[in-house]
C-alpha cells in the first residue's frame, strides 16, 4: 500500500505508538484495526491528535496553544483562557497553531474520483519535476510560476508543515511521492536525495530492528531445544 504511514513500518510503529494502538488484546485490536482504515480513507487528515496538557482533552478542531521549548505542551482555547489552568512549569510564551481536522469528504470518494485524484497527484508530480528544471522566466506553462512559488514557499516558510502550514504539507507530500520514485543521483527537485536519504535510514533501522527479533527468537529457541 503506497500509503505514508506503511511504507516504512517504522512509521507504521510511530503512529501506533503515538496514538496508543495496540494488538494485545482483541477490543483494542478491533480498534486499531478500524482506526487504520480510517486512516487510510482520511489520508488529508492529522495523523497525530495533541491532548491539552491541562484537562487531557483532545484538540481536534480550532486551535492549540503550543509551547516550543517544554515537550508535548499544547492547551485547549478554553484552557488557555483561563488564568487558572493547569500549566506546570511552563512559563513560556505560546505559539497559537490553528487545528486542521482534515478533510471531510475524503471517506466519500468513489472508485472513479479516486483514481481522478491519483491522476491529479502525478500531474502535480510532473509539474513540480518541470519547475525544478525550468529556468525560463517566460515560461509557457501557466502553471509553472504558481509551483515555483510554492516551492520557495516551502524553503523559507517558517511555520513549517510540522507547525500546521498546509501549503508545506502538500509540497511536501508531493516532494516524498516523487522521492519514492526518484533514481536519479543529481536531482534537481528540491530535498529530493534528502527524503531518499532519510528514507533509506528508515528503512536500515527497520533491519536493524528485525535482524535482532530474529536473533533473539533463534536464542530462545536454542534455549527451549536445549535437553535438560
Amino acid at each position: 500500500i503506497d500509503c505514508e504511514f506503511f511504507n516504512p513500518r517504522q512509521c507504521f510503529l510511530d503512529l501506533c505508538r503515538g496514538n496508543h494502538y495496540q494488538f494485545d488484546e482483541l477490543r483494542r485490536a478491533k480498534h486499531t484495526s478500524m482506526m487504520v482504515l480510517w486512516h487510510l480513507q482520511n489520508r488529508e487528515a492529522p495523523k497525530f491528535v495533541q491532548q491539552c496538557f491541562a484537562c487531557a482533552r483532545e484538540i481536534s478542531s480550532g486551535v492549540r496553544h503550543h509551547c516550543k521549548v517544554c515537550p508535548d505542551f499544547d492547551l485547549c482555547h478554553d484552557c488557555f483562557r483561563d488564568p487558572k489552568a493547569n500549566r506546570g512549569q511552563c512559563t513560556h510564551t505560546l505559539e497559537t497553531i490553528k487545528v486542521d481536522a482534515g478533510n471531510s469528504g475524503a471517506s466519500g470518494l468513489t472508485e472513479e474520483q479516486r483514481k481522478e485524484r491519483q491522476r491529479n497527484i502525478q500531474l502535480h508530480i510532473a509539474l513540480i519535476e518541470h519547475a525544478s528544471r525550468c529556468q525560463s522566466t517566460k515560461c509557457t506553462s501557466s502553471n509553472c510560476q504558481k509551483m515555483k512559488s510554492y516551492l520557495k514557499h516551502g524553503q523559507t516558510c517558517k511555520v513549517k508543515a510540522s507547525g500546521g502550514c498546509k501549503v508545506c504539507k502538500r509540497i511536501w507530500t508531493l516532494l516524498r511521492i516523487h522521492a519514492q520514485q526518484c533514481k536519479s543521483s543529481s536531482c534537481p527537485i528540491p530535498q529530493c536525495i534528502a527524503i531518499r536519504k532519510r528514507i533509506r535510514q528508515l528503512q536500515m533501522k527497520q533491519r536493524a530492528m528485525d535482524d535482532r527479533r530474529r536473533q533473539e527468537m533463534n536464542r530462545h529457541y536454542r534455549m527451549g531445544s536445549t535437553p535438560s
